[in-house]
């Protein structure tokens, strides 16, 4: 099988504008490799649906992979290859790859709505809005900043393990200082209720924090594999911080609460 021609392996990244969830068809030059018992060979037809990756070639081989299935893929001028459970192949064209890769990332990797599920946010069982804000802000603003980025690798960068824990750190500071202004045992023992009751969310960071590293040492065909490890690492993240923040609002004084 003929390798592309670029040996650099780069890391999922949208270099164009994202691509809408729509059907994408592409009629490609060479299709070459093997994707379970079907083997390719000759020009083919790429199409991307919103749920899996379908490769059409004119001797009768169709490819019909989930996103879920795929493991790792890479784009360099003029050839995508993707790698599956199943296999690898390599697509080889003048023009449009590039379109075809930005969707196939958006579609094999996307980033869930972290903050969905979450039950206490805004409301009345979360204390006042202020003090929500406080122990909230920092995951809301990493979510924003996951959100503006459509590189992989930078979103990865972007929610820093060490960065996100000292803004944790932070939070809990303000949140005693502010419930107990006038006395320093009373914010000292808040501190210390309050790092106990965030335990869990701090393991979970260091659990992000290691899949992130897993990430990073991933090749191109396991990439997609480590990225989905790391959003659920993220998940975690954001799903024990909605959960422990019941146990917070509970330790704190009734003026901060009601």
């Amino acid at each position: 099988m003929r390798e592309p021609a670029d040996r650099s392996a780069p890391h999922p990244a949208a270099a164009v504008p994202s691509v809408a969830d729509r059907d994408l068809v592409l009629t490609v030059r060479s299709v070459t490799g093997q994707w379970g018992p079907l083997q390719f060979s000759g020009p083919g037809q790429l199409r991307l649906t919103s749920d899996a990756m379908v490769l059409d070639a004119p001797r009768g081989a169709s490819l019909r992979a989930k996103f879920a299935a795929i493991t790792g893929a890479a784009w360099r001028t003029g050839a995508l290859v993707v790698h599956g459970v199943d296999g690898r192949v390599v697509m080889e064209t003048e023009a449009g790859l590039e379109t075809a890769w930005v969707a196939l990332v958006s579609r094999a990797c996307p980033l869930p709505e972290f903050t969905r599920g979450y039950r206490r946010l805004g409301s009345r069982r979360g204390g006042t809005p202020e003090t929500q804000a406080r122990f909230l802000g920092p995951l809301l603003q990493a979510r924003r900043q996951l959100e503006e980025e459509a590189d992989l690798d930078r979103r990865v960068a972007a929610l820093e393990a060490k960065a996100l824990r000292a803004r944790l750190q932070e939070a809990i500071v303000t949140v005693a200082q502010e419930a107990f202004p006038d006395s320093s045992p009373d914010r000292r023992a808040l501190s210390v209720e309050l790092q106990e009751a965030l335990a869990l969310v701090f393991a979970r960071i260091a659990g992000m924090d290691e899949a992130a590293t897993r990430y990073r040492a991933s090749d191109e065909a396991t990439r997609f594999v480590a990225w989905r490890e790391w959003v659920d690492a993220v998940g975690s993240v954001f799903r024990d911080a909605d959960r422990v923040w019941a146990s917070v609002a509970v330790v704190l004084p009734a003026r901060s609460t009601r």
